[in-house]
């Protein structure tokens, strides 16, 4: 964590313009609407303040230190209380711009970052009330909070946490046949790499990797994207216990191709180029560019190409980008699906993913590592399911390339359901929670409608 923001926080340095963390809960309602720079320090967020250089600025590593911080967090709480008991008994701020309006934005934005979209949201449900017939007046205002408050936050940190969760649930059991284990039902230690409960993989692990390049570059860079790639083959970035695990020949070889020749696109090495390694850590690609569905699609067929020489798996990025992309903008499954069948796919594709899958029992489908069947299976599972929990435990349960089955299921379900509706075990179960729900938020600048 930055050393302002941690000490500001242990409570020992008066760095909100001459106010400790304490003094903030107290201050009279006056010396709230009159002392500014306190509100950059109770609400801290990632976009940088033009007119107060001394303000602090979250990064990834801060905002998640910060959020894993149960007293930070109830301090969180605490000023969006105190935020509301300021509004309710004042009214100067019912205007058409009041510079409270900014501080509700900041504040909107900060409790998402750093607590819960839950939380964001209600607060901006608080302002709404609190305003009553004066909030359309504020409509240029609201523009920004409505858009800071949206559901597509949650639903964005669904798919990304999802992908873990399904990834830490598959773990376990991956490389296990179907039905010679005991069924999945909750995070357990064990399999191939004897990881803890809640622990995950190369799934997740080059998730982070993407998701971090992504935030880093404003976009696809791909030699930035395969220096974090090698980092966690070799040095263990953005692993769950240290190490990276589930390292297949393929990764490892266009791995050494890009730090012996500078290669920026995988080569081919046989049929194990049409395996499900670019679509299982896609999420960020969806989630960076939830507004621009064909930016996106060209970003994950990019992206998909740096490790896969595999015009199957690079089909298959765009089309996983692209559903949940519908996913994200209200669809139903059904109707995202009807939308991609009216374009052109290869024939595998078309096959496997454009027939109806809702009559299929667990027999017809497969939980290989080929890209179609990984795809194919986790559309299944969230089709013939009706919660995030039930479709990510029918995705693992299939066994064999159960993690990667897991946390494409993931990406579906959590973009489908959204974050709030993960049952609270999976998520204070899974490793490194925080840092997977931080950086999805991270992913994704809200569009102003301005």
């Amino acid at each position: 964590m930055k050393l302002p923001l941690k000490m500001f926080h242990n409570g020992n340095a008066p760095l909100a313009n001459g106010l400790k963390r304490d003094n903030i809960l107290s201050m009279s309602d006056s010396e709230f609407e009159n002392n500014h720079g306190f509100i950059q320090w109770a609400f801290p967020t990632n976009i940088k303040n033009q007119s107060l250089s001394s303000a602090p600025v979250l990064d990834s590593a801060s905002a998640t230190a910060l959020s894993s911080r149960q007293d930070v967090v109830e301090f969180l709480e605490e000023m969006a209380v105190r935020f509301l008991e300021f509004l309710g008994r004042n009214d100067q701020w019912l205007a058409p711009y009041d510079h409270n309006h900014a501080r509700i934005s900041r504040a909107i934005t900060s409790l998402r970052l750093l607590h819960s979209w839950e939380l964001a949201s209600w607060f901006y449900q608080e302002v709404i009330r609190l305003a009553g017939s004066k909030f359309d007046e504020m409509h240029k205002s609201n523009n920004y909070w409505s858009s800071y408050a949206s559901p597509l936050s949650d639903q964005i940190a669904g798919c990304f946490v999802g992908l873990a969760i399904g990834d830490a649930l598959g773990a376990p059991v991956e490389f296990c046949r179907r039905g010679m284990f005991a069924e999945v039902t909750a995070y357990r230690e064990g399999g191939k790499f004897n990881l803890p409960p809640g622990a995950w993989t190369d799934d997740t692990a080059m998730a982070l990797c993407l998701a971090d390049s992504l935030i880093k570059n404003h976009g696809l860079n791909p030699s930035d994207l395969l220096e974090g790639f090698c980092e966690w083959a070799s040095d263990g970035v953005n692993t769950s216990t240290g190490v990276a695990v589930g390292i297949d020949q393929n990764t490892l070889r266009t791995l050494g191709s890009y730090k012996r020749d500078g290669l920026l696109e995988a080569k081919a090495f046989g049929s194990k180029n049409d395996g499900n390694g670019s679509i299982m850590r896609l999420a960020a690609v969806p989630c960076t560019y939830a507004y621009d569905i064909e930016v996106g699609n060209g970003v994950a067929r990019a992206q998909s190409k740096t490790t896969h020489a595999s015009t199957l798996a690079e089909e298959c990025s765009h089309y996983l980008n692209e559903l949940i992309t519908h996913l994200f903008q209200g669809r139903s499954l059904d109707d995202a699906r009807g939308i991609l069948s009216k374009q052109t796919w290869s024939d595998p594709l078309t096959y496997a993913l454009l027939i109806e899958l809702k009559g299929l029992d667990a027999a017809a489908i497969k939980s290989s590592g080929y890209v179609v069947d990984t795809l194919q299976a986790a559309i299944w599972a969230v089709q013939t399911t009706k919660s995030f929990e039930a479709a990510v435990l029918k995705a693992v349960n299939l066994g064999d390339d159960a993690d990667t089955v897991g946390a494409v299921t993931g990406q579906l379900a959590g973009a489908m359901y959204g974050y709030s509706k993960v049952p609270k075990a999976l998520k204070s179960g899974l490793v490194d929670e925080r840092k997977l729900y931080v950086t999805s938020q991270l992913l994704c600048t809200p569009r102003v409608n301005a």
